[in-house]
């Protein structure tokens, strides 16, 4: 069993904001608790692959009548959905792309929601970072269609105890019209890491 299992997803590498926010996280989280397992997936790095038909239908076919590559793929998904099993804490990191979630994290959780199989059973943390604000009364409000997927996605596997630190106006200070918002921005941000440092140190 880890203790952790985190998950970037920003292909931005030191500029991304989630990421940055992140290491506030794993910062707390070492010290409370220097002995700990940490499995790391970087998905910018070295994303899952999406889900095809051969993968779908891999749990059907006995192992015996399965292919090489259609045996890899079942054995590839298994091992997805067993660190979620095994993970006391599961830390996700990622940007808001076009309202919703990256596609890379999409194909993660395609691979590891298999039904009557995938459990989680510790805390869920979840990192979220948006170029603007989805906020009630800001102009777009309720296009946020990536914090409550996410939130549903957990929920669904019996996730009990997730928190999701979100930081808003990421854009402001890359596009002109939104230059206004630089210290709104730079507040979203010092408040997200502030956060993340207090879940990670529980």
């Amino acid at each position: 069993m880890s203790d952790l299992l985190h998950l970037e997803v920003s292909p931005l590498g030191e500029r991304s904001i989630s990421r940055s926010i992140s290491k506030e996280f794993l910062s707390a989280f070492s010290a409370r608790h220097p002995e700990a397992l940490i499995v790391s997936r970087d998905l910018a790095t070295d994303p899952i692959p999406h889900l095809d038909g051969e993968t779908l239908m891999a749990g059907r076919i006995p192992e015996a009548e399965r292919s090489p590559t259609t045996q890899l793929k079942f054995e590839l998904r298994q091992e997805l959905a067993r660190e979620v099993n095994a993970a006391k804490h599961i830390l996700i990191s990622t940007p808001m792309w076009n309202f919703s979630v990256p596609s890379v994290l999409k194909a993660w959780i395609d691979q590891i929601l298999i039904t009557g199989f995938t459990h989680v059973t510790g805390k869920v943390t979840i990192i979220v970072s948006q170029g603007g604000s989805y906020a009630e009364g800001a102009p777009r409000a309720g296009w946020d269609w990536e914090t409550g997927y996410l939130r549903q996605v957990f929920s669904s596997i019996g996730a009990t105890d997730t928190e999701i630190i979100l930081s808003e106006f990421g854009l402001a200070g890359v596009v002109p019209a939104m230059a206004d918002f630089v210290d709104r921005k730079n507040e979203s941000i010092s408040a997200a890491k502030a956060a993340a440092a207090i879940r990670g140190g529980v």
